[in-house]
């Protein structure tokens, strides 16, 4: 066994998830079916594969959606086809489908076959469905199952299909759920679920040579282990007592055990960080391009969702997205247009740009962008995106963004007065729960007197559903609602000292060990102004990094199609309000500490470390420091960071910059995240309306 470090090929996933789903479709011998899809499913397919490809394998003539429509399909037609291909991701509402779809069926047509192909199937969603059709399996018979991936009959005329998860990789990303709500359902609702795939694809990531069958490969052994909150500490626990330890067991003899633990290198920080530290990400609209065009238009496995424009939606094979627009901030990412657009007209002719300091990174941009036909079209695609984009922020969403943008300026009383004029001019709803929740992080709570007022506003102006939404999001812990006086001096005078001070003792009276292992609950201890004191959540223009310390030649520099530490002094360029995703600092203040400006904390250690930082004093949930090598260095190649409850975009180019970061510094260290999936306000708010 020896220890290679060539650069991982991330699509070996991708390519490993395609051929579990042929390997089961190949398994289906009759020939003549018909393919009856979940719409979800769609959009990954399409990342994989051609829909050809599947109806080669599936041996289908032809393509429907798994909807009410599928069951109203005419007997003549059905009878055309030998079997039924349903290809489905697991969850009770697809179950109901499919149980309505087959039984509709089979009262007209009775020689069909069935075929049901299910996306990570578990041995309880086996036995939800053996029960819905009456099937032949009892229960102790599928517990005893060695594995699942031989089909399963249920029926005579029914069997099911295991496809086999991989984490799917997408965006620069791995991620574990394909579904619309990007997994952010789960992490409310059935957190240990999303914990136990989210271990899973880890081990596959951190063994992924020896998940592809190179037995002799290693690309990653943990170093350091990191992680805060309840289901961090779940998820690292079940990985290094559980998941590991039984992987090397069955993969590994006795000799290669004792070599990969006792003489392999390791070269991996593990950080494990959930949701709900931080929201804020979540409820703001996104300033980084892809960020914009994601809230505006939908990206689903790097093809844009819907736009009106007569524009190419792959975003996948757009070098001029990915290697120079994405992660700009959108008011940059027009002048970059035209800078680009000129250049490539007048390409090494024109002598009046021999002087602009991005001479040689526009050269090298261009150079990789393919024929000056190809770049031109590039560049119209993406201004025709960009003007989309503008014309749909101006009017009320332009006043929108411009509160979202102030917010942290006003006092309470202005921000509900502000809210309550959003009501009565019937915004839209989502953005209103937006400005409620980020009226309830930046006060620690809302007045329970104004709660009730606004539940009845809001039910006025949009009906009894909005008022039950906003009882759902008190209950899932989302806002936190204060019990005070409304006779209470300080009320009455607008401010909001005296409402932090009760929150925070309110907050501080909880236990960590009465948290539970929960999605949506409050962590902040501490009051949010001491929180983004602390952490600098809103750094000045002038809080620039020293970058004395870079070691990296200017050269190297040039070769980057677009440093985001040169053009951006702080990480603070993707979210309105100057704002720095407080998960980033968290991640950022393991090895940097240069951002601290209230109560500046030297880090003593050359180990990464949260020393003396305090998260326990201001954050709720379980704290781990899990320091696997005894090394006081700081060594490691990789660092994979693990969002449970998903990631926005916005955090994901704020990663990119703290790469660069690592680089400038001389300590280059290539980041991974591994998370349930990409996540908007949007998905936030689809969950909230179900």
């Amino acid at each position: 066994m020896t220890e290679e470090d060539s650069q991982p090929d991330w699509g070996r996933f991708n390519e490993g998830t395609l051929s579990n789903l042929l390997d089961q479709l190949d398994r289906i011998y009759s020939s003549n079916n018909l393919l009856v899809l979940d719409p979800v499913l769609s959009p990954l397919l399409n990342r994989l594969t051609s829909f050809s490809v599947i109806k080669e394998h599936g041996k289908c003539q032809n393509v429907t959606w798994l909807d009410d429509e599928s069951v109203v399909i005419p007997a003549n037609v059905l009878s055309k086809y030998s079997s039924l291909v349903l290809l489905i991701s697991e969850s009770i509402e697809n179950l109901a489908k499919v149980k309505k779809c087959i039984h509709a069926i089979q009262k007209n047509v009775h020689a069909l076959k069935y075929y049901v192909i299910v996306k990570g199937l578990t041995r309880s969603f086996l036995y939800q469905i053996n029960q819905a059709f009456d099937g032949i399996n009892e229960f102790d018979k599928i517990l005893s199952l060695p594995d699942l991936s031989k089909p399963i009959a249920i029926t005579s005329k029914i069997k099911i299909f295991r496809w086999a998860n991989e984490p799917i990789y997408t965006d620069g990303t791995f991620i574990t759920d394909s579904g619309y709500l990007a997994g952010i359902d789960d992490y409310f609702e059935k957190p240990l679920r999303q914990n136990n795939q989210l271990t899973d694809a880890l081990v596959k990531l951190l063994f992924m040579g020896i998940h592809h069958g190179e037995k002799h490969r290693h690309l990653f052994k943990l170093r350091n282990v990191y992680g805060k909150g309840n289901n961090s500490e779940l998820l690292i626990n079940m990985l290094m007592k559980s998941k590991i330890p039984s992987f090397l067991n069955e993969h590994m003899s006795q000799t290669e055990i004792e070599f990969y633990k006792d003489k392999l290198h390791s070269n991996t920080d593990l950080v494990v960080l959930e949701r709900n530290l931080d929201f804020f990400p979540v409820l703001f609209n996104q300033l980084n391009y892809h960020g914009i065009v994601d809230d505006m238009f939908g990206i689903n496995f790097e093809n844009i969702v819907k736009i009106d424009k007569e524009v190419s939606k792959d975003l996948s094979r757009d070098e001029l997205y990915n290697q120079d627009l994405k992660h700009l901030n959108f008011s940059t990412v027009g002048a970059r247009l035209n800078k680009l657009a000129k250049y490539i007209k007048q390409r090494f002719e024109d002598t009046g740009h021999k002087n602009d300091p991005n001479i040689s990174e526009m050269k090298n941009l261009v150079a990789t962008l393919g024929t000056l036909s190809v770049q031109q079209d590039l560049i119209k695609k993406h201004t025709i995106i960009g003007e989309s984009i503008v014309g749909m922020v101006e009017g009320e969403y332009e006043r929108f963004l411009a509160f979202q943008n102030d917010i942290f300026e006003m006092d309470y009383k202005l921000q509900i007065s502000k809210l309550k004029s959003f009501i009565n001019g019937n915004y839209p709803i989502e953005n209103l729960w937006t400005i409620l929740l980020l009226i309830g992080y930046t006060n620690d709570g809302i007045l329970n007197k104004d709660i009730e007022k606004i539940s009845m506003e809001m039910q006025d102006n949009y009906g009894l559903e909005a008022a039950l939404s906003l009882q759902k999001l008190i209950h899932l812990k989302l806002i936190r609602v204060i019990n005070d006086s409304s006779n209470d001096f300080f009320t009455s005078l607008g401010l909001t000292s005296q409402k932090k001070k009760i929150a925070v003792q309110q907050s501080s009276e909880e236990d960590d060990g009465d948290m539970g292992i929960s999605g949506g609950k409050d962590v902040f201890k501490s009051n949010y102004t001491l929180i983004n004191k602390f952490w600098n959540l809103h750094p000045l223009q002038e809080d620039e990094f020293d970058t004395k310390e870079s070691t990296f030649e200017a050269s190297e520099s040039k070769q980057e199609s677009t440093s985001l530490m040169n053009l951006y002094p702080t990480p603070s360029f993707t979210l309105p309000g100057n704002t720095v995703p407080l998960i980033y600092r968290l991640v950022e203040s393991l090895y940097f500490r240069d951002f601290l400006k209230y109560k500046p904390t030297n880090n003593i250690k050359r180990r990464p470390n949260w020393d003396n930082l305090g998260l326990n004093a201001m954050f709720a949930g379980k704290m781990v420091d899990m320091d696997l090598e005894n090394a006081n260095d700081d060594k490691s190649k990789y660092l994979i960071i693990v969002v449970i409850g998903g990631i926005t975009r916005s955090e994901l180019t704020c990663l990119k910059y703290l790469e660069e970061r690592f680089k400038r510094k001389g300590t280059p260290k290539e980041i991974i995240v591994l998370t349930s999936g990409i996540i908007n306000h949007h998905k936030l708010w689809r969950y909230l309306d179900q």
